[in-house]
């Protein structure tokens, strides 16, 4: 059973540092763009760090991106970009170098998403309520007896048949 209870408004999330942002509800379109977008742009990230290596290029400061871990890293950055530019449509708590209220611009929100913290609470906000409903719905039903841990029988029944005795194979 799934409850369908996902929001059809827009609303605010709270992240760290007083920040809050206003954002669209989650689609599943725009998850999964963002989700291979993400990856999409780190494969060829990766491709044309291998090339300036090969040319013999200075990438020094650059992570190593024939490292899984950090090719990883890369794409959960650029997805959580990727979802923030599609959902974020205003903000408070977010300032540009004079002090003042930054304007929402998708280079700010990739600024914003370039913040470990800042793109760990937006993501997992953002997506918790999807996931709140996806779990949801993997759970059993109650049984007639009352435990909670048995589901509905699926299976026919089966006819009993002789079969010869399981002998464990000699070493």
């Amino acid at each position: 059973m799934i409850r369908l209870s996902l929001p059809k408004e827009p609303y605010w999330l709270d992240l760290p540092h007083g920040v809050r942002v206003f954002v669209r509800p989650l689609t599943t379109a725009v998850y999964e763009a963002a989700r291979s977008r993400g990856w999409r742009m780190a494969r060829a990230i990766a491709a044309e760090h291998a090339d300036l290596k090969a040319a013999g290029a200075d990438i020094t400061g650059l992570p190593d991106l024939s490292d899984e871990d950090a090719l990883a890293g890369l794409s959960q950055m650029l997805f959580a970009q990727g979802l923030a530019r599609s959902a974020i449509t205003k903000w408070e708590g977010v300032l540009d170098e004079a002090d003042e209220p930054a304007e929402v611009t998708d280079t700010a929100i990739a600024e914003l998403m370039q913040l470990p913290r800042m793109a760990e609470g937006f993501v997992v906000q953002y997506t918790e309520t999807h996931e709140a409903v996806i779990a949801e719905g993997n759970v059993s039903r109650p049984a007639p007896n009352g435990t909670s841990a048995a589901g509905r029988n699926t299976a026919e029944a089966v006819a009993e048949t002789a079969t010869a005795p399981m002998t464990a194979t000699p070493p």
